[in-house]
């Protein structure tokens, strides 16, 4: 009888092999699954310039909605091209120049507006657009013949009028002084876009020049800073800010 109760405890046991395979394929399957999520649905992204200052700061890591623009769906509800992106929304997209490097703008113009710069101000269709979002960090207001001469052609504060293609954005920087946007390389494609970012889940105070950081030294150095400086250099009251 005692025989009998040993060997049918031993029999419910699972064996070492069994265990260890069940970690492995968890261990695949969560890999994969965060895998499809960070390709398709949501990505975590690090902003490493002032560009988006003072809405988005250098430092500030977002979370990245890419699931509504590549569907064409938010919350199960089918949306249209001209409801997916909006004027003044903020979005993730590929530059234009250089497409495997991604950028966060905010879209001023959208298919169909006529738009201008007159003296930083914009302009679409005529009318002056509410922007109490932006910022200028530079007093100097360039006409448009300075801007040839000082600005290498760079049209940052005279612009157009301009009217924009089907499937094509207007975006810029918040930090408009300090921001090569739409005015330095023109519209920006629909296939472009990425994303929206949704709210800043981590904000540290990095070095403006953080993300040029190559070399495994170097890396190394910039990981054991931010973890030795965690509690004082992350901007806490950030944590969590939706963005607008």
């Amino acid at each position: 009888m005692t025989t009998f109760r040993m060997q049918k405890k031993n029999q419910s046991l699972p064996s070492n092999s069994g265990i260890l395979r069940e970690y492995f394929f968890t261990i695949i399957s969560c890999s994969i699954f965060a895998l499809f999520l960070t390709i398709y649905v949501i990505h975590p992204m690090s902003v490493p310039t002032p560009s988006m200052e003072p809405t988005i700061l250098i430092g500030d890591r977002v979370l990245v909605d890419k699931f509504t623009i590549r569907n064409g769906f938010t919350f199960g509800s089918p949306l249209t091209p001209t409801e997916v992106v909006k004027r003044q929304d903020i979005v993730v997209c590929k530059s234009p120049l250089q497409p495997t490097i991604l950028l966060v703008k905010r879209i001023i113009g959208i298919p169909g507006d006529q738009l201008e710069i007159r003296n930083k101000t914009v302009y679409i269709n005529n009318k002056p657009l509410d922007e109490p979002y932006k910022k200028h960090s530079d007093n100097k207001t360039y006409s448009r013949n300075e801007q040839k001469n000082f600005l290498r052609g760079f049209q940052r504060d005279n612009y157009g009028p301009v009217t924009l293609p089907k499937a094509s954005y207007f975006v810029m920087g918040d930090n408009r002084d300090d921001s090569l946007d739409s005015r330095y390389w023109n519209f920006l494609p629909h296939q472009n876009l990425i994303g929206k970012p949704l709210f800043i889940f981590w904000s540290f105070q990095d070095s403006p020049n953080s993300h040029l950081k190559t070399s495994f030294l170097e890396i190394l150095k910039l990981y054991t800073k931010r973890i030795i400086l965690f509690p004082t250099h992350t901007r806490w009251k950030r944590m969590g800010r939706f963005l607008k």
